[in-house]
This record gives structure tokens, C-alpha cells and sequence, in this order.
């Protein structure tokens, strides 16, 4: 195919850069076509050896052009050699900076995600450890006394850097570069509190920041275990950091009630674990809250587990009313009998009492006292009952404990047998 047909494109092109939305010039819709019907016929290096003319002030945006700068930007996504281009000509802390004295966040993550599936490649290694100082060392609480917002760019970078450092194929890495973009307002939440400095919104504290995750923000919701797993383990620092411990701890109380009523989504965790390799992983770990799945399992071990514990105690408890009740028909003293019902916790005598005064009903021995016993065991349950409930009173106490201790007296809920 002739070259030349295709030429004034790119005249017009750097004549429409040096005159800033002056030109009179064929529609986008017609330029797109061309370059479209280049690429088809096999001309990629043409338009590629043409383009690189343009590629370094369309990273760097030296132009005004609204119109030459979109073009260019089309261009370069239908691209593949732009990212080899790239490597070793773009410095991507020196590119950053320069969109953070343009403060356009949203074009800087274009152009990084482009470069990213074109296979752009620097030392990802010293890039990172430039990146982590930037971040040790920023002070970010939104744009203040005219200072621009450097962390929310430099966490753009970082992500970007992670994920192209990171072990994922590469199509992995552009469909987290992907999820990435198009999660930023929840995961610039997240790095605030990993990073300890809030990036991207103008907050002045992390409770502020907590109170936005969780107040009417339902988008977040799937999501809020990568909040509130590095909140919970950042706490101290946070509250050194200003954060008053009262606001901090009522704002991860809503958070937590919020997560216990909402089912929470994996859909982000490969993604937090690849940002934060050294860490997240064992943060979730540490204060992962039970799923729906995992809650449900465990109501259901504990039932089956009560149910057989339960099956347990009545058989053991009807084994022993039968040996009372041939006690009593062999004439033994009630009252050895009631002193030996009186022995065991309320619980356990109700269990054994009502079997045995079933078959003890035409005993007239045993009826003539068996009303008191049942008031004595009746007696006896409600002083349990109340030491439980002083118990509770008492600083320190809680539930698990009166539980623990009700167990120990075979106290079961349901087994409390009334007159």
C-alpha cells in the first residue's frame, strides 16, 4: 500500500500540536478509520515509525492540543510497539511528576496502564524502593496551603509497579491493572491506611476516612474485610497519629456490624495481596471476620455437637432415674434420695427428677414428697442463676464466661424443666 496516501496525516498532525486547536482538519472519525485501515493492511511499523515522533510529547504532554493529544492517545492504544519504544527512554518517577504538576491523576493511570500492556520494562526493583521512600516520607492530608497532593500520584506508581513486578502472566497483570483503575475510590482507602497518610480525599483523620468507607458508601461493602483488616492492625499507629482512639474505635464498630451484615467478596483480595505482599496476606489472616459460609459451618458443628452432648446427658440422666426409682421401691429413705438428687446442678437434677417422678407416680412414699424435692432443685437453680448474674455485673466479665460456667453446672437453656 502507498505510504504517501497516508503522509498529511501526520503533517497535519504536528501542524495542529504547534497551533493548539487552530487547524481546520478532516474529522477524528475519518483519522481513526485510516489509521485503522493502516494497521489491517500489515502497516503497524509504519504508523509506529511515524507516531514516535509524537509519543514523547504525548507522554509528557508538551502541547495543548485537546484534539492532537486524543489522536495521539488513540493511536498509541492500537500500538504494540509502544511500550518497547518506552523502555529505556521514559523515567516512569520523572513521567509521574509531571502529571502532579499537571494534578490529572486519571491520564497518568491511562498512560501507565497502555505502557503496562505494550511491555514496558525498567528495574522495577530500584523503582519500588524509590516509591516506598517517597511513601515513608510524604505528608498527605489533601491539597492544603496550596501544596499539590503528591501521595495520591505516587500510589498510582506504586500500584502500577507492584503489579508489573508481581509473578501474574500478563494477562493477569492488565486485568488487575484493569480492576485496579476501576477500583481506585475504594482501594485509595485502603492505601491510605497501609501507608498511614489519607490519599485522595481530604480528610484529616482516619476516623473521618472510616466513617466515609462505611457511611452510605454500599459500593465499599463487598469489600470492607481490606479495610478493616489493615484499620485493625494499623490502630495504635493511626491514633498516634491523631486520630482520636473514641472516633477511630466507633467507626470499626460500624464497620464490623456492617461486615457481619453483608456478604464479603474475594474479588479484590489477589489484588491487595500483589500491592502489599509482605503484609496483607497475613493481615487478613490475623483479622479476618468468619464468612456467611464459615459462620453457618460453625452453628452447625456446635448444634450437632449440643444435640449429641444433649442425647448423652438424657441417657445418662434416665440410666439414673431408673436406679432412684428401684432405690425407692426397695424402700430406701426419700430423703438419702433427695440428697443424692440435690448433689448435682439444677440442670442435671431436673433430667433425672422428671423421669423418676413418672415412674415413681403410684409410689405413695415418694409422693408424699416429691413437690418439695422438685422446689429444692427449683430453689437451687434460681441461686445458679443469680450467681451467674452477678458474675455478669462484675468488670471483665462477659457472655463467653457465664456460658463456660452454665456449661460446667450442665446448665442447658433448653433443658430447664418448670414445675
Amino acid at each position: 500500500m502507498n505510504r504517501e496516501r497516508y503522509q498529511h496525516i501526520f503533517i497535519m498532525l504536528r501542524e495542529e500540536i504547534k497551533s493548539n486547536d487552530s487547524v481546520e482538519w478532516f474529522t477524528f472519525k475519518q483519522m481513526s478509520q485510516d489509521v485503522e485501515v493502516m494497521i489491517a493492511n500489515g502497516m503497524m511499523s509504519y504508523v509506529h515509525e511515524q507516531m514516535q515522533n509524537f509519543y514523547e510529547e504525548y507522554l509528557w504532554k508538551t502541547f495543548e492540543s485537546h484534539k492532537a493529544w486524543s489522536f495521539i492517545d488513540f493511536v498509541a492504544h492500537r500500538d504494540d510497539f509502544f511500550g518497547e519504544w518506552a523502555t529505556g527512554k521514559i523515567d516512569l518517577m520523572k513521567l509521574t511528576e509531571a502529571w502532579i504538576e499537571r494534578d490529572d491523576s486519571r491520564t497518568l493511570l491511562s498512560l501507565l496502564s497502555r505502557l503496562g500492556q505494550t511491555g514496558y520494562e525498567t528495574n522495577w526493583q530500584v523503582l519500588r524502593a524509590l516509591l516506598d521512600e517517597k511513601l515513608r516520607r510524604m505528608e498527605v492530608e489533601g491539597t492544603r496551603n496550596g501544596v499539590k497532593e503528591t501521595g495520591y500520584f505516587y500510589c498510582l506508581l506504586h500500584a502500577f509497579t507492584m503489579i508489573m513486578m508481581s509473578e501474574q502472566s500478563l494477562e493477569d497483570k492488565m486485568r488487575l491493572l484493569e480492576q485496579f483503575s476501576r477500583q481506585w475510590a475504594f482501594l485509595r482507602t485502603v492505601y491510605s491506611v497501609m501507608v498511614r497518610r489519607i490519599v485522595g480525599l481530604n480528610y484529616t483523620n482516619f476516623a473521618q476516612l472510616a466513617q466515609y468507607v462505611v457511611g452510605g458508601q454500599q459500593d465499599f461493602d463487598p469489600f470492607l474485610h481490606l479495610f478493616h483488616a489493615p484499620l485493625k492492625e494499623r490502630f495504635e499507629e493511626l491514633v498516634e497519629l491523631g486520630t482520636k482512639r473514641e472516633s477511630l474505635t466507633r467507626a470499626l464498630d460500624k464497620i464490623e456490624k456492617r461486615m457481619n451484615n453483608t456478604q464479603q467478596s474475594a474479588d479484590l483480595d489477589v489484588l491487595c495481596e500483589v500491592l502489599f505482599p509482605e503484609e496483607f496476606c497475613n493481615m487478613l489472616n490475623m483479622h479476618r471476620m468468619p464468612s456467611y459460609h464459615e459462620l453457618e459451618s460453625e452453628i452447625d458443628r456446635i448444634r450437632v455437637e449440643l444435640d449429641s452432648t444433649q442425647e448423652t446427658m438424657n441417657r445418662q440422666a434416665q440410666e439414673m432415674a431408673v436406679q432412684l426409682s428401684a432405690a425407692v421401691n426397695a424402700s430406701v429413705p426419700i430423703d438419702v434420695i433427695e440428697q443424692r438428687l440435690l448433689i448435682f446442678p439444677s440442670g442435671t437434677a431436673l433430667s433425672v427428677y422428671m423421669p423418676l417422678n413418672t415412674m415413681l407416680q403410684v409410689n405413695p412414699a415418694w409422693q408424699a414428697h416429691s413437690e418439695s424435692i422438685l422446689q429444692k432443685i427449683l430453689a437451687k437453680q434460681q441461686q445458679e442463676l443469680q450467681l451467674s448474674m452477678n458474675i455478669t455485673a462484675q468488670p471483665g466479665s462477659n457472655v463467653n464466661g457465664i456460658v463456660q460456667q452454665q456449661m460446667n453446672n450442665n446448665i442447658l437453656p433448653n433443658k430447664q424443666i418448670s414445675a
